[in-house]
């Protein structure tokens, strides 16, 4: 099933059904709920499952958006499943868990994760600055990447271990339950995981609930800041694919309608099955017009 993802109007509307029905009213019925989504705005939007009106394909982590954190501060790991310090961690367990529960009311059988960062203060801006000048697959810029992957590769290993133990507890409630996590593949050369943290992961986790999600918006970004070859994430994880967003890349920016950036759709395809989860999720930039060519785009596409 075809899903769209709140977040194409969660950032500047505060009316859950009003959200639901502008979705609704592109001939869709799937939707992913994600962690702008308020108590508030999730009280609206539960007459219209319950009623069948929509079918809710899966969950952002964390959902809803606590009271008192402001939507601006709801970015799904402002406090981290991955974070060294054990009184985050569990902090961010206990509202995983809280996800779950809601997954399970609402029949959603996938919640996607975000897993935390490193700190690397101004590393994304480097990697951006050297591609806009051109010099990504310049020595200049080759040389510059591989230092910040090196950094990068040194600042994640506490917090691989971390991940480790709250992905034990989340799997062995998501097989109690029947939901499977996703951990999506993230934007910045800060995010968790890399290429390398996943493979640890699904060694650690083969055939458990733990499955990967791909966001092919920020796989395209990091192709084109050169942190790694043209469809390494597919071609190593596409095995645990649960499911994916789709929207479109120019560059490093992304989150506009599918179909109208840089992105490669038929690489995506070889690891689609029947039971992938494909939600479509464009921020508020794109208009319902370019969502809806997008649609059009992806059934042509044969994934929608």
């Amino acid at each position: 099933m075809l899903g769209i993802s709140t977040a194409w109007r969660s950032e500047i509307w505060d009316s859950g059904a009003k959200i639901i029905e502008e979705i609704l009213n592109l001939g869709v019925s799937g939707v992913e709920l994600e962690y702008r989504i308020s108590r508030p705005m999730l009280e609206e939007i539960i007459p219209l499952v319950q009623g069948g009106r929509i079918s809710v394909t899966s969950l952002h982590n964390i959902l809803p958006l606590p009271k008192g954190i402001p939507k601006k501060r709801a970015d799904g790991e402002f406090v981290s499943l991955s974070s060294p310090d054990e009184g985050e961690r569990k902090e961010a367990i206990r509202y995983a868990l809280g996800t779950l529960e809601w997954a399970e009311r609402l029949g959603a059988r996938a919640i996607v994760l975000h897993l935390g960062k490193v700190a690397m203060d101004g590393a994304m801006d480097c990697l951006m600055d050297i591609y806009d000048r051109g010099k990504t697959r310049a020595e200049e810029g080759e040389a510059l990447i591989a230092e910040h992957k090196e950094s990068r590769a040194r600042l994640g290993k506490p917090l691989l271990e971390a991940s480790l133990k709250s992905l034990e507890v989340l799997a062995r409630e998501g097989d109690k339950r029947g939901v499977c996590w996703g951990v999506e593949n993230r934007y910045k050369i800060q995010d968790f995981p890399t290429p390398e943290e996943f493979r640890a992961i699904f060694r650690e986790f083969k055939g458990s609930p733990i499955r990967y999600w791909h966001d092919i918006g920020h796989a395209t970004t990091q192709e084109n800041l050169g942190l790694m070859p043209k469809g390494e994430l597919l071609e190593n994880f596409g095995e645990h694919l649960l499911g994916t967003h789709l929207h479109g890349c120019r560059g490093y920016d992304d989150h506009y309608a599918p179909g109208s950036g840089e992105e490669d759709y038929s690489l995506l395809k070889k690891y689609l099955r029947p039971e992938t989860i494909r939600v479509v999720e464009t921020h508020h930039r794109a208009t319902r017009e370019e969502l809806i060519q997008g649609l059009d785009f992806l059934k042509e596409q044969g994934i929608a």
